[in-house]
């Protein structure tokens, strides 16, 4: 970045992205402070909005700014974006903040069906227990939906290769791996922080 980010800014993130934002954090920002969320509340919108009043409040109260390392996820995101010292990033979801959205676009075009570390190797976890979804309703609700399951591989963590076996045998799909760096994703982050102290600016 251009210019130093302030120490009272605060990431509040998702943890789908927990293990890659966390590596940024420890190359490029080591002064910045993380409250990572749970990604599993985003099955439940309602409370994940619920979750981000409340930790935007915390923070504003403590005085501190936030910057909101999501995508679309919720009813409340404008609203939440729209207080003094809060700013989102640019992006439609997580996958649109790491590929950047052309290419999201491109490969939802083709049907992909997006997997990253973290619900990969919660995979069951998502289709049975928050989805409810058995092996045939869930191979033939894939199969409706998608062509191919795509892995997007950060490089940050071991590629998790039987529960990407297992996942794409019950889903009925085949499964590629796609390596991604974490510029786009650093970009994006860098992009909201310096977004963040001009509007601060400028009040």
């Amino acid at each position: 970045m251009n210019r130093t980010p302030n120490s009272q800014t605060v990431l509040v993130c998702c943890s789908v992205f927990q293990a890659e934002v966390e590596a940024l954090r420890q190359a490029h920002w080591p002064e910045l402070a993380i409250r990572f969320q749970a990604s599993m509340l985003h099955m439940k919108p309602d409370r994940l909005a619920e979750r981000l009043d409340t930790v935007v409040e915390e923070e504003l109260q403590a005085g501190h700014r936030v910057v909101l390392i999501y995508g679309d996820c919720c009813l409340r995101m404008a609203a939440l974006e729209a207080l003094p010292g809060v700013v989102r990033t640019r992006a439609n979801n997580c996958y649109d903040l790491l590929l950047g959205r052309d290419e999201y676009r491109r490969l939802a075009h083709e049907g992909v069906f997006f997997l990253l570390p973290e619900w990969t190797r919660r995979w069951r976890e998502v289709f049975t227990a928050e989805l409810g979804l058995n092996h045939d309703n869930a191979s033939g609700l894939m199969q409706d939906m998608h062509r191919k399951l795509v892995y997007l591989d950060t490089g940050v963590e071991p590629l998790p290769e039987d529960a990407l076996q297992a996942c794409a045998q019950y889903c009925g799909l085949p499964c590629e791996v796609r390596p991604v760096a974490l510029e786009t994703l650093r970009a994006g982050i860098e992009e909201a922080v310096l977004r963040l102290g001009t509007t601060e600016g400028s009040t």
